[in-house]
């Protein structure tokens, strides 16, 4: 009988966590606009009036750090875990040695709005902003290069692969994709659909996502070939979407808020993706609405290993708000994952004590396969090994609770619910 309760209880919490963001004590009441992990602990946010917040505790604690302006501030990023760079209105663009602790102004030259940054080290930097300008810095920002610049778009997102290879995105109803691929400074509009854009993640040279206001695109070339993917309810989702993350190809989160006839029902939406393959089904499998929150609005969302940050704005309290997720970032809640999942492969027994199997079904596609095991927030406890069919699992060092089975194959991971029971 305690054995059965514990089960219930157990699984019962886990279904509440899975898309747990929980508020802050961000101790400002000024719009807050992007969020950069340095670690898990360790994390900067910047605001509207130079705000710049500060924990290296998780956000436990968040401390205010004196800016040299009082101008707003719209992206951070940071090359390594102390050289970092911010950039905002009417020029301004500020750098850290310390890891956020002090910052100190540069000049670029320009008085324009900068609405975008990416560091590739800590001496090279790009940086974007109104009239479709991308800067660039070689030295830590004591000299800057005009790379583009003359059309009458904003760049409002920037991600440089390398030095040699880049994307940005411009908004405005006739917005451009733009990519680098070369050493001469050239930057050349991709055949895509013109349209408002507003936030880039790119996993790596080929892989990434590109979010505008109707829809997002997906490319896996490069940028030669987009894939549009549009939820039935996009509109209802996030209309108005600030920022797009990728935990991987086929896991996407946005957020932003959701205009309202009356600006009263005004809200704050974490939505997330999980797609697939099959253009038969739009290319989803699943949307999930994490969190809706009255009359907030969300501006940015990042992630260091399974611990995701996001930041914005109570309206109705005028505060700047900092939600934290502990809960793991490839997670979808419910039994989604578990339904998936059980297409690929099952695991027995469940509950168990000392070792499990992981029985592949005969569908499965000739890929190697690699499994991992992890807590609930994401640590790793077993690293992800070759799987050896038939052989069992040793998992009897893990105390009672619920893990996770993490298989990978083919370039997606799949995630079943492991419970140990002694």
């Amino acid at each position: 009988m305690k054995k059965i309760f514990f089960l219930l209880m157990t699984l019962g919490w886990l279904s509440a966590i899975y898309a747990q963001w929980i508020q802050q004590n961000s101790g400002t009441t000024n719009y807050l606009n992007d969020v950069f992990c340095i670690s898990e602990d360790t994390v900067v946010v910047v605001g509207n009036f130079g705000t710049i917040l500060r924990t290296t505790n998780g956000g436990t604690q968040w401390n205010t750090i004196s800016c040299p302006t009082t101008e707003h501030l719209n992206r951070v990023k940071f090359a390594d875990s102390q050289t970092g760079y911010a950039v905002g209105d009417n020029g301004v663009v500020l750098k850290t040695t310390d890891a956020g602790q002090t910052w100190q102004s540069l000049n670029t030259g320009y008085n324009t709005y900068f609405t975008a940054i990416s560091c590739i080290s800590a001496d090279t930097v790009y940086i974007g902003g109104f009239d479709e300008l991308i800067l660039k810095t070689t030295d830590g920002g004591l000299s800057w290069t005009t790379e583009h610049t003359g059309g009458w778009h904003h760049i409002k997102d920037i991600q440089m692969i390398s030095d040699t290879l880049g994307y940005a995105v411009s908004d405005t109803a006739y917005g451009k994709i733009y990519k680098k691929s070369n050493a001469n400074n050239q930057w050349n509009e991709l055949p895509n659909i013109s349209s408002d854009y507003v936030a880039i993640h790119m996993l790596n040279a080929q892989e990434g996502v590109f979010l505008e206001e109707s829809q997002f695109f997906k490319t896996s070339d490069g940028g030669n070939s987009f894939i549009s993917i549009t939820s039935p309810s996009y509109d209802t989702d996030v209309p108005c979407p600030y920022d797009i993350y990728a935990t991987d190809m086929n896991q996407i989160w946005i957020v932003g808020y959701v205009c309202m006839v009356s600006t009263s029902n005004d809200s704050g939406r974490i939505v997330k993706y999980s797609l697939n393959n099959d253009p038969n089904t739009d290319y989803i499998n699943q949307i999930e609405v994490a969190e809706t929150y009255n009359r907030r609005e969300l501006h940015a969302i990042t992630f260091y290993n399974n611990v995701g940050y996001l930041v914005g704005f109570d309206i109705d309290n005028t505060t700047g708000i900092i939600y934290k997720n502990t809960t793991g970032q490839n997670y979808f809640s419910g039994s989604s994952i578990d339904e998936t999942s059980k297409e690929i492969y099952s695991i027995s027994p469940n509950p168990t004590k000392n070792q499990v199997f992981i029985n592949l079904k005969e569908n499965t596609n000739p890929y190697p396969v690699q499994y991992r095991i992890t807590d609930l927030q994401g640590k790793e406890l077993i690293p992800f090994t070759a799987l050896q069919t038939y052989k069992p699992i040793d998992v009897s060092r893990l105390t009672n609770g619920i893990y996770l089975i993490q298989v990978q194959t083919n370039g997606q991971v799949y995630t079943q619910k492991l419970l140990i029971q002694k």
